[in-house]
């Protein structure tokens, strides 16, 4: 049986691994997808980096659609 220590630092090492592969995958897919969606995943990173530098609205309509605002003041 491996030390405590010893299975940690393979839990790491393969979260890591899995963290990678999940970057290359997603970079392969947002190089295929339309400029709008990728500016959209941008905004929406943007607002999870820095809270405090936008606003965010999320509507909800009885159908079932959301709608989710994000802005941000306007650069002098």
């Amino acid at each position: 049986m491996s030390p405590p220590d010893e299975k940690l630092a393979l839990a790491a090492f393969v979260q890591e691994e899995m963290v990678d592969e999940v970057a290359r995958k997603m970079s392969h897919v947002l190089d295929r997808a339309p400029a709008v969606v990728r500016l959209r995943l941008l905004a929406f990173m943007h607002l999870i980096e820095r809270p405090e530098a936008m606003s965010a609205k999320l509507e909800v309509e009885p159908s079932g659609l959301l709608r989710l605002t994000l802005e941000t003041p306007a650069a002098p």
